[in-house]
């Protein structure tokens, strides 16, 4: 696999990942919420867009590792259906 994740922190706010070939990144809360990859976000995502912008529906409560290639986050909106594949998160991230 092209990205795997060394170490992974997750808080309220951000998700900071230090990948196996040095490379450390931080996604914030917001920018995970609005990238939503499951199919509802995909196809509302003015309404996904709207949702983030209110109070901190876009902090993170919970993350649960998913196999040896992705992460589950649930935010304070409630919304828990994006699977975050490790590339997309690479991606999302900046240095």
């Amino acid at each position: 696999m092209d990205h795997e994740p060394e170490r992974i922190s997750v808080d309220a706010e951000s998700v900071a990942i230090t990948w196996t070939d040095g490379v450390s990144t931080m996604i914030p809360g917001g920018r995970l919420r609005s990238s939503c990859p499951c199919a509802e976000c995909r196809e509302h995502e003015e309404k996904a867009q709207s949702i983030i912008q209110i109070g901190n529906r876009s902090s993170i409560i919970d993350a649960q590792l998913i196999g040896g290639y992705a992460i589950r986050f649930t935010f304070a909106d409630g919304h828990s259906d994006g699977l975050y594949p490790y590339g997309i998160l690479r991606g999302l991230g900046s240095p």
